[in-house]
């Protein structure tokens, strides 16, 4: 017989709903257009059922964004603690931006307006988390470089300036293949930054190991390498 499902899981259920069919709206229509009528309507539900879950608009546009960034904060600490060396590290922390953006390709708009809401909004809510989020994953940046400078595989460098810079070159990245039409692998595009800004920082021991590699990813680039898959 099937478990009855308990008032704290249907609310649970209802609210995930709820979410995911406001995804898809705000993807579509954009944060300000979009109406929780909108919302109401799609699910064939009374609009007031909707604010006894989220009273406010921006705090189900919020509560979107704290999903997926939960999701993705999530799978990058996992990345970390299944790897024990820092070269490893570094390329499944990679792996696993590319995975998130390529899941949510298809809400590309809705990412960026995350950023731009933050930045215009008359509350300060959306700025704050989105600080708080890339302080903790730059907190992770800075422990892979200490890592990599600790094994002589990276050259001195200050760890948290480049953890800062990682990540606004990382989010730099999607928004170019946003603007590009997603015509190019997106792997393709990190895996060659990596190797550009890692055959500046490399010391000697690590370049040897990785030469003909990292040689080989600046020579091919990514654009004419995603032209010539298709």
């Amino acid at each position: 017989m099937a478990r009855t499902k308990s008032a704290p899981e249907n609310r649970m259920a209802k609210r995930m709903l709820i979410l995911e069919t406001a995804i898809g709206i705000f993807a579509s229509k954009g944060y300000h257009a979009t109406i929780m009528q909108d919302v109401a309507d799609d699910l064939s539900i009374a609009k007031g059922t909707i604010y006894e879950y989220f009273p406010k608009k921006e705090d189900l546009f919020l509560a979107v964004y704290d999903m997926w960034m939960d999701e993705y904060e999530q799978a990058m600490h996992k990345a970390v603690d299944d790897h024990f060396d820092p070269v490893s590290k570094a390329d499944a922390l990679i792996d696993t931006t590319v995975e998130f953006y390529e899941k949510h390709a298809n809400y590309a708009p809705l990412l960026l307006e995350f950023w731009a809401h933050a930045l215009r909004s008359s509350s300060d809510i959306f700025l704050v988390r989105i600080r708080e989020m890339k302080k903790r994953l730059a907190e992770l940046g800075v422990e892979v470089t200490n890592q990599m400078q600790k094994l002589h595989l990276f050259r001195k460098v200050d760890s948290g300036s480049f953890a800062v810079l990682e990540l606004g070159i990382s989010d730099g990245i999607f928004l170019q293949w946003v603007l590009d039409g997603q015509q190019y692998s997106l792997r393709d595009a990190y895996k060659f930054r990596q190797s550009v800004i890692g055959s500046g920082l490399m010391t000697d021991t690590l370049r040897t190991i990785v030469a003909t590699k990292v040689e080989k990813k600046l020579q091919q680039g990514f654009i004419n390498q995603s032209i010539n898959r298709s």
